[in-house]
C-alpha cells in the first residue's frame, strides 16, 4: 500500500460524511481540499430508499460538493440486472421513486412476481409482510436485495438494516438471494469502471467493516475505516479482513494523502 499512488477515492456517505443527514464537522472543506489536489471522487452507497438523482439533490442541499455523475447506488444497478436477466414481472419494496424506477420498464405483480426487489422500507417491516414474501418465494419468486447491510447508524442510535430480513427469508425458504450493493464484487467492479482508475490507485473510505472494508479489499483496493457511523472496535478487531488504516474521521484523509 502506497498512499502516494492513490488517484481516486471511493467514499461511503452515511456514517462517513454524515449521520442520518447530520453533517460531520469539516467534511465539506476536506472534500474540497482533496478535489483541489486532483483526487477524483465517486460516492458509493447502499442507500436504496431513493434514486441516484434524488440522492444528488439531497447531497447538494446539504452542501456536499458532488456532481450527478459522482454517485453510485444500488437501485439503478439492480434495474439493469433485472432487465439483463429478462425478468418481466416484479414486486418492489421501497419508496415511491424506487417503485417508479422499476415499474416504468417492468410489470408490477404483487401476487406472483418473478422477482421481489427488496429495498429500504424503514419501519414497515412486520410479520404479515414477511409471511407474504415467504409464500411468494416458495411459489418461485426470486429475492433481489438492493444490499444486505446488517445495521446502520441513525441520529438516535443503531437500527437494524434490510440484510436481517433478507437473511430471514433465505433461512425460511432455503433459497439464496441475489444482492446488488456493497460488499458484492460486482458493485465494486462497477465503481472501478465508473471512476476509470486502476484498483491499485484507488482507496475506499467507509465505516462498515464488511460492506466497505471487506468489499474493497476483495476488489484489491486500499481500505480506510473511519471511527464514525457504525464503527465498532470489537467488530473490526474480530473481522477476517482488516482495514489498511483506521482514522478517527473523514477529515484525517486530507492529512494522510499528499
Amino acid at each position: 500500500m502506497k498512499l502516494q499512488d492513490i488517484q481516486g477515492i471511493l467514499c461511503d456517505l452515511d456514517g462517513v460524511l454524515y449521520n442520518d443527514s447530520q453533517l460531520i464537522d469539516g467534511v465539506i472543506e476536506s472534500i474540497n481540499t482533496l478535489k483541489n489536489r486532483g483526487y477524483k471522487f465517486l460516492f458509493v452507497t447502499n442507500t436504496s430508499g431513493v434514486t441516484s438523482d434524488e440522492l444528488f439533490v439531497r447531497l447538494t442541499n446539504m452542501g456536499i460538493p458532488v456532481s450527478s455523475d459522482e454517485i453510485l447506488s444500488p437501485p439503478l444497478a439492480a434495474l439493469n440486472y433485472v432487465k439483463e436477466k429478462k425478468y418481466n414481472t416484479v414486486e418492489v419494496l421501497g419508496g415511491h421513486s424506487i417503485k417508479e424506477l422499476f415499474y416504468k420498464d417492468l410489470k408490477k405483480d404483487i401476487d406472483n412476481p418473478e422477482a421481489i426487489i427488496v429495498g429500504d422500507i424503514g419501519k414497515n417491516w412486520d410479520y404479515q409482510l414477511m409471511n407474504s414474501l415467504f409464500n411468494k418465494i416458495l411459489n418461485g419468486s426470486d429475492i433481489i436485495g438492493l444490499h444486505k447491510g446488517k445495521f446502520w447508524k441513525s441520529s438516535d442510535g443503531l437500527r437494524i438494516d434490510i440484510g436481517a430480513f433478507i437473511k430471514g427469508l433465505e433461512f425460511a425458504t432455503s433459497k439464496e438471494s441475489i444482492c446488488i450493493g456493497k460488499p458484492q464484487k460486482e458493485f465494486y467492479e462497477s465503481a472501478i469502471k465508473k471512476i476509470n482508475i486502476s484498483p491499485n490507485n484507488l482507496l475506499m473510505i467507509g465505516d462498515d467493516i464488511i460492506g466497505d472494508i471487506q468489499g474493497a479489499k476483495e476488489a484489491n483496493l486500499t481500505a480506510i475505516q473511519v471511527k464514525t457511523g457504525k464503527y465498532r472496535e470489537e467488530l473490526t478487531k474480530n473481522a477476517i479482513i482488516q482495514p489498511d488504516i483506521i482514522v478517527n474521521d473523514f477529515n484525517e484523509l486530507k492529512d494522510l494523502l499528499p
